[in-house]
């Protein structure tokens, strides 16, 4: 068996699946879920699939066309108290499976409100924390960062409540008998008082970003891109749509600083109070503690830091927990850049100094033992849960500001800028134009007036008109291209023209 990942029994010489269809059936009475998954590989596989579990009750594997068993364990029979257990399908070429289950009360990823314990008082609610390995307690999934998934869903729930998914609203509609297969019968998944609510995400997505909610929840439009959802009445989503109000300007900036954002809609859903943390940045439907609702719009950095993971994590994340600073980290550093440009560099400031003070307060927690003090830490048999800090956050984004501040001085030495070596000035130009340095534009114009090489020419251009959010550097491109045009050979004319064009 050859692991890649400490915290998860995926095989990597088994493949990983590239889809996933789910059925979810909420039965708020019991606290569970009836689900059925149809796993999708990519391509036929003959032999052993293991899949991760816990606290998953009445598994089965079937065939998906002939709904014939197929073989499977589970190992070990005494569960791990961090892992679970790994399910094990042998496939007779199979390019898909389909696996029926029942969560369980004590499916960690899940937590069932009763209508006492929620706002509003008068309906119950469920939703999900998968990070960082608790996907595999509502359905069998390969459960590490390294796998990458695309999914639908159905969720059958009481006809007063509604769902939000961490992926793209399709439809609620009214249940269709068979459609949940083996996994629920008829009587059940269509009772009168029962709703369908489908979904789907087409981006692969780790499983830790797997998420839902549902219950009594209402919703207001603060932006182009954003909704705010709560449960809780219109005196929290009010308070809501006060707070993050400014939302629509910070994917601007994000995508002046980091590129286009590739999820399409920046949804925010405020949860009941016993969330356990401050934000989780679901793609999509960003998850987000009531208590960062202040009423001066502060809380907004919270919401800077998961936007900032739309970048910085889910798009490309760390491929085991052990590199969890790559997420983190850079995320950091990337929130620090959009609440730089937003709220100013006092702001900014400020929020460095208290994750500083955050770091020495990790510090001195784990001063008898030291290797949850590295960024890369040694994490086998451990849960992530259990060791989860500031560190990464705060130590990664220290190490990158430092690189920052070596390269901001690498300059100052050596006058990277000013380089007569083209090809070390070229390169640094691209990094000063990607990173937003705007002292470095003269010195582009100059370079790019004085020598006519496609070779330079082309990375400098793309730099400038390269995403969206960039008009003052598109308009230098043009600019600069009007006065040096006459000074470029044809050849050099017609490929900045198609450069201008393909970004205009």
């Amino acid at each position: 068996m050859a692991l890649l990942d400490p915290h998860s029994f995926a095989d990597a010489s088994h493949p990983f699946a590239t889809h996933v269809s789910l059925t979810f059936y909420l039965d708020f009475a019991t606290s569970t879920i009836l689900g059925s998954a149809l796993l999708t590989l990519p391509s036929p596989h003959m032999g052993p699939l293991t899949l991760d579990t816990r606290s998953l009750s009445n598994l089965s594997a079937l065939d998906p066309l002939s709904l014939s068993p197929l073989p499977f364990s589970l190992s070990p029979s005494n569960p791990d108290p961090v892992l679970g257990q790994s399910l094990t399908v042998s496939l007779s070429s199979h390019s898909s499976l389909l696996l029926t289950f029942s969560t369980t009360p004590a499916s960690s990823a899940l937590q069932w409100l009763s209508p006492a314990q929620t706002s509003s008082r008068s309906h119950p609610f469920v939703f999900t924390q998968c990070q960082s390995i608790h996907a595999r307690s509502i359905f069998p999934c390969q459960d590490t960062p390294a796998a990458r998934i695309r999914f639908s869903a159905k969720l059958n729930l009481p006809r007063p409540l509604s769902a939000v998914m961490a992926a793209a609203h399709l439809a609620r509609r009214d249940p269709a008998p068979g459609e949940a297969g083996p996994a629920c019968p008829d009587a059940l998944w269509c009772a009168q008082d029962r709703v369908v609510e489908e979904f789907a995400m087409n981006q692969p997505i780790p499983p830790y970003l797997f998420a839902f909610a549902a219950g009594d929840i209402g919703f207001r439009d603060v932006g182009p891109r954003t909704r705010v959802y709560a449960e809780g009445g219109t005196a929290m989503l009010d308070a809501a749509a006060r707070e993050f109000a400014g939302t629509e300007e910070m994917i601007r900036v994000g995508e002046a600083l980091f590129g286009p954002y590739e999820w399409e809609r920046f949804d925010l859903l405020v949860l009941p109070p016993s969330f356990p943390y401050g934000g989780m940045e679901n793609p999509r439907m960003v998850f987000l503690t009531p208590t960062v609702i202040k009423g001066d719009a502060s809380g907004a950095q919270v919401v800077a830091h998961e936007l900032a993971h739309s970048w910085t994590g889910n798009l490309i994340t760390n491929k085991t927990n052990e590199d969890f600073w790559l997420n983190e980290g850079f995320t950091t550093y990337a929130e620090r850049r959009i609440v730089e440009m937003v709220q100013g560099e006092e702001r900014a400031a400020l929020n460095t100094g208290i994750g500083w003070r955050g770091l020495n307060e990790e510090m001195e927690r784990f001063k008898d033992n030291m290797e949850f003090t590295k960024l890369k830490p040694k994490l086998a048999g451990i849960d992530p849960d259990d060791v989860y800090s500031q560190v990464p956050y705060e130590k990664g984004f220290q190490f990158l500001w430092r690189i920052e501040r070596q390269v901001a001085a690498l300059d100052a030495r050596y006058r990277l800028a000013e380089s007569r070596d083209w090809e070390v000035k070229v390169a640094f130009l691209q990094l000063a134009i990607s990173s937003g340095c705007k002292e470095y534009f003269g010195e582009v114009e100059k370079t790019l007036k004085q020598v006519g090489r496609m070779k330079y020419l082309r990375p400098l251009y793309t730099a400038l008109v390269q995403g969206t959010g960039r008009d003052e550097e598109k308009m230098l491109a043009k600019r600069i291209f009007a006065e040096a045009h006459d000074g470029y050979h044809p050849i050099a004319q017609g490929v900045v023209e198609s450069i201008l064009s393909k970004h205009s």
